[in-house]
């Protein structure tokens, strides 16, 4: 079944939402019921176009290669040159829920990497959407050398050539469709971008945050950084990632399914952020929690970071 309604304001109104039924593929019925899935199940999973019972499965293995997504490598060079000389960095968000999120897992990410960090929740009313040049001063007294930006920035072509006459660096992270214009010169992260190659596109902000924390691990092993102690443990974050990634509604693909469940795997068994801890939204079900924490968020975004940072 799909919910639909007229317009947002309907959705709290059971009255005014209709339900229509999903078609069901023949082919993706046949075939998942040939690799032995429940008929029930078969069901569901075809009429939302899965026809492969191996994307079913969501081990964290099986998430695609951060490679596939253009810009990564820099990305993870960006970051760790920061890292290693000590630069400030500041992290732009969003006030949302997926802007929330991603925002935490850049932060706490990256602090457990080394890194020397801040972060802006900026007015939207005040200065505006993105790397705004208003935001770039904003930013000015944290002292920033690269200024991150999560789930936003791919607009911010005014915003970027502020921040490069001052001389500050700036790593585009997000997943919002570009205009005509790419913001130059900065890092961009972002599987939407013509450029990507990746098959990973509906990735949320903070899904694309955290490939650019596993391009940094990996850069760091590589280069043989953790010889002598073990590397952050990425897995403690996907509570966060699994919140963002519901909250923003994008579509669950197979990428995302196994962000969602292993964040999910993570809260049941009581591995969460105190924020989510606290308010016990892991006895009710996910979708509604995060719903009702992305209604939070966008209430009081600062009261929020103070949850979960």
């Amino acid at each position: 079944m799909v919910f639909t309604a007229s317009s947002s304001s309907d959705f709290w109104h059971p009255t005014a939402v209709q339900l229509k039924q999903r078609p069901i593929p023949d082919k993706n019925l046949t075939a998942l019921l040939k690799a032995g899935i429940d008929p029930v199940l078969a069901r569901i999973f075809a009429a939302r176009d899965i026809d492969n019972a191996e994307v079913l499965k969501y081990d964290l293995a099986l998430l695609p290669d951060y490679r596939q997504l253009e810009n990564a490598d820099l990305a993870a060079q960006r970051l760790l040159t920061a890292i290693q000389q000590r630069e400030k960095i500041v992290v732009i968000a969003d006030y949302d829920a997926d802007g929330a999120t991603a925002c935490t897992v850049a932060i706490c990410g990256l602090r457990a990497f080394g890194a020397n960090i801040d972060f802006i929740v900026p007015d939207r009313m005040k200065h505006g959407y993105g790397l705004t040049p208003d935001i770039v001063a904003l930013a000015l007294p944290l002292k920033p050398k690269l200024l991150l930006t999560v789930d936003n920035g791919i607009a911010s072509v005014d915003g970027v050539k502020e921040a490069a006459r001052l001389d500050i660096d700036v790593l585009i992270t997000d997943h919002h469709l570009p205009g005509s214009e790419l913001p130059r010169p900065a890092i961009i992260v972002n599987p939407n971008q013509s450029a990507c190659p990746s098959p990973f596109k509906h990735l949320a902000g903070v899904g694309v945050m955290f490939y650019a924390l596993i391009a940094l691990r990996a850069l760091m092993r590589d280069q043989k950084l953790y010889q002598d102690r073990e590397p952050p443990n990425l897995a403690a974050l996907l509570d966060l990632v699994a919140l963002g990634t519901v909250a923003d509604v994008v579509p669950l693909d197979h990428a995302n399914r196994i962000l969602i469940a292993q964040g999910l795997h993570r809260i049941r068994a009581g591995h969460m952020r105190p924020g989510i801890d606290r308010m016990q939204y892991s006895r009710i079900p996910f979708r509604i929690c995060a719903f009702t924490l992305s209604t939070f968020f966008k209430l009081s975004a600062v009261m929020a970071f103070t949850l979960f940072i």
